[in-house]
């Protein structure tokens, strides 16, 4: 799909999708609470559909509405019996799912595409086998498919490493209530996207005693609408947005911020307002999923962009950092990397087509881009599914607002 840049500055208002990172862990806890529970203002994508198809193979009743889903059942009617659940390309469905089947009657294999049955898995086995669960390894040692024959778990102390993903975290807090005693987790290692961690904390805290819950948009979406007012120096306002939200993607408001651009918050939507892009030296540790984004900007800044904090993108859909490189070098920058930093030297970049390695950040960040630069051909399109389905037509309502 070849995109057409702008010609000239906008001003855009756009609405945003509720947040994948909300949905996903509301519907986790939905399945653990003694339903009905409506989730309002939910996120439908590839990576939600995946959650409420094991969900449902568990037993669950989800019923979708437009704007909300309404989940019914509970873990204690869950029978014992074989299940096959797919969890499709989504890590965090298959994080959270491994936690919760771990508690729950019945065998439960668990298996994934290809490429998510690569990414890592066994920190947090081996953390759940600590903890009493039966798990089993039907393929390759340390990844997917598992199968778990267990059915609770018992200890109240584990170790677990932390600077893999913050998501085998968030899974044994997500099934804390359920652990006899008060569940203990020391990390072996530093924790990585520290802010994911806070955000299910926050989730769990806010959930005592509800029957509904409403899911925040996501700012790892407006992010991209974001970099393309810096980008082309227009004026876009994100609605359906917290400006006090956990998300950590949110932190990419002060990074973009710090490259010149002018950003106001406002009571349920945040602007941003570009300016021509400076360069910089950020740490983006905590907000990894809007590295991509920074450095598409960064390649049209003048100057050299040095980002640490990447190494979580080594185990993500691609390797990102070297997905990064290879599409970036299309274009006719220069970069170099170590294992937790990448380094762009901005200039002139030329229109390239874009592969996007089944990733959807890869489209989506590229996308700004093509919001600037013309001849911008994006492979694949379609993989923006996995989070943010109507991403390209929300690209279009933008760019009309000529």
């Amino acid at each position: 799909m070849e995109l057409t840049p702008l010609t000239k500055p906008i001003c855009a208002h756009i609405q945003i999708p509720g947040s994948k990172s909300y949905t996903n862990r509301a519907l986790i806890m939905a399945a653990l609470a003694k339903g009905p529970i409506t989730l309002k203002h939910p996120l439908y994508s590839d990576d939600t559909e995946a959650m409420m198809g094991c969900l449902r193979t568990l037993g669950f009743e989800i019923r979708k509405n437009p704007d909300q889903i309404i989940v019914r059942g509970d873990i204690a009617h869950i029978e014992d019996k074989h299940y096959e659940l797919y969890a499709h390309d989504s890590g965090t469905t298959v994080r959270f799912i491994l936690a919760l089947v771990c508690i729950v009657p019945g065998v439960k294999t668990i298996r994934g595409s290809k490429q998510l049955n690569e990414r890592p898995i066994s920190d947090l086995v081996d953390a759940l086998r600590h903890l009493g669960a039966l798990i089993e390894y039907c393929d390759k040692e340390g990844q997917l498919p598992v199968k778990v024959s267990s059915s609770s778990l018992k200890g109240t102390s584990v170790d677990l490493k932390g600077d893999i993903s913050s998501q085998f975290y968030s899974a044994l807090l997500l099934i804390s209530p359920y652990i006899p005693g008060k569940l203990d987790i020391h990390l072996t290692s530093p924790l990585i996207s520290k802010p994911y961690v806070d955000m299910t904390l926050q989730c769990m805290h806010e959930w005592k005693g509800k029957t509904e819950y409403v899911i925040e948009g996501d700012f790892s979406s407006a992010g991209y609408f974001f970099a393309i007012a810096a980008l082309t120096q227009s004026t876009i306002t994100v609605e359906n947005l917290n400006p006090s939200s956990a998300q950590a993607d949110r932190k990419f408001l002060n990074i973009l911020a710090k490259m010149g651009n002018i950003v106001t918050y406002q009571e349920n939507a945040i602007c941003v307002q570009g300016t021509p892009i400076l360069p910089l030296d950020i740490d983006m540790e905590e907000c990894p999923d809007q590295v991509m984004t920074l450095a598409v900007l960064a390649a049209f800044a003048k100057g050299t962009t040095h980002i640490s904090g990447v190494r979580s993108l080594r185990v993500k859909e691609t390797e990102r950092v070297l997905a990064l490189k290879n599409e970036l070098g299309k274009m006719g920058i220069r970069t170099q990397d170590t294992h937790n930093t990448l380094t762009i030297y901005g200039g002139n970049p030329h229109a390239a087509a874009i592969d996007t390695y089944n990733d959807h950040r890869m489209a989506m960040a590229f996308a700004v881009a093509g919001m600037h630069l013309p001849g911008i051909v994006i492979h694949h399109p379609e993989v923006v599914n996995k989070t943010f389905p109507n991403f390209w037509e929300t690209l279009k309502i933008a760019q009309n607002c000529l």
